[in-house]
């Protein structure tokens, strides 16, 4: 990236880090738990949502459709919070991923629409369908949530330009923190039937698939 470029993607950071942080709380109020709200969570969100909000540049400058910024960072922000809140209560709001879902569509749809890709639209959609069916099958026979199958839908509406290379280090991210969420649970006492938040997990994937 040139040096326009650079500060575009740290702005992203920057606008990334707070939209997290604001979605984080509206989602932890509307679970009841604002208790949970403290200084380690509020920066980890922070630090996520930064991130998310370099994948968002990082896919617009790659895909050089930079009206596709706003809605992969406000969809990448989304995600951020609803993990965060799964991360802390094993839930996740479901009002948020619904108002997030409705959101980035619209945003989707004005950014793409003003630039003429309507294919990208199009597998935007597609990618949405793909991912919450494919969390479905897990819901039903592999110990998923429900909302895990809904953030699925919400996080495939940001995957109308990945890469096959993206997709597969996505589907890699997903599996590698699961792993790792799973020996953290193990590391402290957990056993073997033990919930396992999948939110993050999926969370990295989806960044990661739009990313590269």
């Amino acid at each position: 990236m040139g040096g326009g470029s650079s500060f575009v993607a740290v702005a992203g950071m920057i606008f990334g880090a707070a939209i997290s942080l604001l979605l984080t709380s509206v989602g932890l109020s509307q679970l009841a738990r604002r208790d949970e709200a403290g200084v380690r969570l509020r920066l980890i969100s922070a630090l996520a949502g930064g991130l998310a909000g370099a994948a968002a540049v990082a896919t617009s400058h790659r895909v050089d459709v930079w009206e596709l910024a706003p809605a992969l960072l406000f969809w990448g922000c989304a995600l951020v919070a609803a993990a965060t809140c799964d991360a802390v209560t094993q839930r996740i709001p479901t009002p948020l991923v619904r108002q997030a879902a409705v959101a980035t569509v619209v945003l989707l749809s004005i950014g793409l629409a003003a630039h003429g890709d309507w294919t990208g639209l199009v597998l935007s959609g597609v990618g949405s369908i793909a991912a919450g069916l494919t969390m479905t099958v897990c819901w039903r026979f592999a110990g998923a949530g429900f909302g895990d199958v809904r953030l699925a839908v919400l996080g495939g509406l940001g995957l109308g330009h990945a890469t096959y290379e993206g997709l597969v280090a996505g589907l890699a991210a997903v599996a590698a923190t699961t792993v790792v969420l799973a020996a953290v649970a193990l590391a402290r006492g957990s056993n073997r039937k033990t919930m396992i938040p999948y939110g993050p997990a999926l969370v990295a994937g989806f960044l990661i698939a739009a990313a590269l």
